[in-house]
């Protein structure tokens, strides 16, 4: 079902907030928005919830004011969840696991009476230490229990031993084995066996030939048989069902021990398997994060060196997949809330792949249980980073939590649409690409017969539009209501122009007006030493945001939160001035 809204009240930045989302179940959901937004605070109100309530942090309660109780609510359909400090109706429907980098500062007073401080890295407890048991086997028993043909038994006691076990038990329901019923049916065919003559050779040949139908017929046994084979633990048909028939003996005669003894596997099993993945994710440095075993807190923890000892990527790293492998194996079987705020800030281009690669295996390995997970990702980073990478475009879910309405930018949309739609023509989308979108000396007008419906027919004269983009230009500086698209197209044309006034002979400056791309004109003009300034280069990340129509986009929310950034501005008023003045 589909998160359709989170609202948070009282939590760090938030008085109130309500954020209308479609948060999809088992695909990755991006939550964007600029630093100092709040993002955090969403995840300390996640983070905040307990299985009864929720309990803040001093500091966690906006304006640090206890007396404002803080609340969360999630809404899933015509459903609204809410907890706060006194009940917590989320947690009854769903687990909720949030991810952070564990940074916190650390202060001791040194023996001359100051103050020494430090960064710490908070180790991940990954679960309690499980008692050490084994499941009680004795192959001589056991074969003297099963009765005169007991010699055909396989010894176990390596299966007992190996992890693969608990997979193979997990996929069949022993508590059946106990049932009247199906310990007839053991008894019969335990009867059938031992009736039998010859050597052990034999036998097992007869059971083959006239005794696997009666083994299959008994449910769990043949469940569990099969599992042991397909996890090669067993190599034939007899051999899976005898052994399968002595662990459902264990079970039955002790199944306190049996679960004790499963759980000491399951534990060796994860403790191997987060030793393998720090190894896998240790670098050439001597400083790492490693395993450890604390038998006085009776825990088993990652536990990392002092921060400066390790670097910021390594950290989140080690953190991100942890915590997400936490996630996967510590859950019951409610869906799952996965929060993970911003901890891949420092990840480099191969991290951020190794990030995705995990996180959209935990999606997998959710489903292929039956299980439900709702991966939330705190970012401020575009989505163009991750859809650079492994994520399919067409899964992720992208929300712009400072999201704007299309309002001013409408016509400008419909004029983005028109530029590529099927119908239009040509001629119309090559001069609108040249005179309307990028700079050209020479205006332009269209033909009031060619010009599309539904569009301004004052824009059908290049400078008019551009008349229009820079009065939009003038009230974003003036902090008035702006059609952002607009301002995108005059700081573009503002650029362009500036820097085609900057080249020389009229070859080159054909040559610039023929080439694609304000970033490959800029490019251009550099190449043929042009003093280009650097400031064109660094608004990039306006000038280049694509203006090329796909339904359903948010052309609006992303470029008006870099806008809204005052050094982005700063810089734009410093790029524009010289035509502004003109």
């Amino acid at each position: 079902m589909t998160i359709t809204s989170i609202e948070i009240s009282n939590v760090k930045g938030f008085e109130h907030k309500e954020f209308k989302l479609q948060l999809l179940p088992n695909k990755p959901n991006l939550l964007i928005a600029p630093n100092g937004f709040g993002k955090s605070s969403i995840a300390t109100a996640f983070a905040a919830m307990t299985p009864r309530k929720m309990i803040l942090g001093d500091k966690d309660y906006h304006r640090e004011d206890p007396s404002l109780q803080p609340e969360l609510s999630i809404t899933l359909g015509d459903q609204k969840l809410t907890a706060n400090g006194n009940k917590n109706e989320i947690r009854k429907q769903f687990d909720v696991t949030v991810i952070r980098n564990g940074l916190v500062p650390k202060a001791k007073r040194t023996f001359k009476g100051g103050v020494s401080s430090h960064l710490e890295i908070q180790p991940i407890t990954i679960r309690k230490i499980h008692i050490k048991a084994d499941f009680g086997y004795q192959p001589l028993k056991a074969r003297a229990a099963f009765g005169e043909n007991g010699k055909i038994l396989p010894n176990i006691s390596d299966s007992l031993k190996n992890t693969a076990l608990c997979e193979a038990v997990s996929a069949c329901d022993l508590s059946k084995v106990t049932g009247k019923l199906i310990q007839r049916s053991i008894t019969s065919v335990i009867d059938k066996v031992n009736q039998q003559k010859g050597t052990a050779e034999q036998i097992l040949k007869w059971i083959k030939e006239n005794l696997l139908d009666d083994f299959r017929a008994i449910a769990p046994i043949n469940d569990l048989a099969e599992s042991l084979q397909r996890l090669s633990l067993a190599s034939s048909d007899a051999e899976a069902f005898l052994a399968a028939y002595q662990i459902a003996d264990l079970y039955g005669a002790d199944r306190k021990l049996f679960d004790v003894a499963l759980g000491w596997l399951q534990y060796i099993a994860e403790k191997n398997y987060y030793a393998e993945l720090l190894q896998s994710l240790c670098s050439s440095s001597w400083h790492w994060a490693e395993l450890n075993e604390d038998k006085k807190k009776e825990t088993l923890s990652v536990v990392f060196p002092q921060a400066h000892q390790i670097s910021n990527g390594q950290r989140d790293v080690v953190t991100l997949f942890v915590q997400m492998h936490k996630a996967l194996y510590e859950g019951s079987r409610k869906p799952l809330i996965l929060v993970i705020d911003e901890v891949f800030d420092y990840l480099d281009d191969a991290n951020l792949v190794a990030f995705q690669y995990y996180i959209t295996t935990l999606i997998k390995e959710y489903k292929q249980r039956g299980r439900t997970i709702y991966p939330i990702i705190l970012t401020h980073l575009d989505p163009g980073v991750f859809f650079d990478f492994c994520f399919n475009k067409h899964k992720i879910q992208t929300h712009h939590l400072l999201a704007q309405s299309n309002g001013k930018s409408r016509d400008m949309l419909k004029l983005i649409e028109i530029r590529e739609h099927k119908d239009t023509s040509e001629h119309i989308k090559d001069d609108l690409a040249k005179h309307w979108f990028h700079y050209h000396p020479d205006a332009k007008e269209i033909g009031l017969d060619e010009w599309p419906n539904g569009l301004h027919a004052d824009w059908r004269k290049s400078d008019d539009f551009h008349a229009y983009t820079a009065t939009e230009l003038n009230r974003y500086f003036e902090d008035k209501n702006y059609d952002s698209l607009a301002v995108c197209v005059a700081v573009r044309i503002a650029i362009e122009e500036n820097a085609y006034e900057l080249l020389g002979d009229g070859d080159e400056r054909n040559g610039f007006l023929a080439t694609y791309r304000t970033k490959e004109k800029l490019n251009y003009a550099a190449q043929r030493i042009v003093d280009i300034p650097e400031v064109y280069f660094l608004l990039g990340l306006i000038h280049n945001t694509n203006l090329h129509w796909k339904q359903g986009r948010d052309y609006v929310s992303p470029l008006s939160a870099k806008l809204s950034h005052p050094t982005i501005k700063s810089l734009i008023l410093q790029a524009t001035e010289a035509t502004t003045n003109q």
